[in-house]
């Protein structure tokens, strides 16, 4: 179980990402702990292959299981950004926020600050939401100098 885990990690770091899909997609009964790992696997191979409607589904499983795993949220927001479904992608992003601090979601933050300083968001309560969110993980809202 932890040796096909392992191959599988391999795989997808020689970015060969179908192998370990179906490496990923045979593997049955593992404890949870693997369990989510096999999903974090499964959703970033999705990714990788631009099946972005597949990939946010295997995250969203992962985080139904495991609500605190950052890298299932980015592959979601992610995958969002890529369909140019803003509105779900910031959504993910405020809604994880606001459960967890941020710790790989800070560059994110970072550029969403800009993005509002540029004008790309405009609703007010999305902007809001953004600028406590980077308060409360200690991310300067003032980015170049502007507010």
């Amino acid at each position: 179980m932890t040796n096909e885990l392992q191959k599988s990690k391999d795989l997808m770091d020689n970015e060969q990402y179908e192998l370990a899909i179906n490496i990923l997609n045979n593997l049955r009964n593992l404890p949870s702990k693997y369990e989510n790992l096999r999903l974090l696997f499964l959703s970033n191979c999705l990714y990788n292959i631009e099946d972005y409607y597949l990939a946010i589904d295997i995250a969203d499983k992962l985080l139904q299981r495991d609500n605190k795993n950052e890298y299932a949220s980015q592959i979601k927001y992610l995958s969002y950004y890529e369909l140019k479904d803003y509105d779900n992608a910031l959504t993910e992003v405020i809604s994880f926020l606001s459960d967890n601090e941020a710790n790989l979601y800070k560059v994110t933050l970072e550029e969403l600050l800009i993005d509002i300083k540029n004008g790309y968001i405009n609703k007010e309560e999305t902007i809001y939401r953004i600028k406590e969110l980077a308060l409360k993980n200690n991310i300067n809202i003032n980015i170049n100098g502007k507010n």
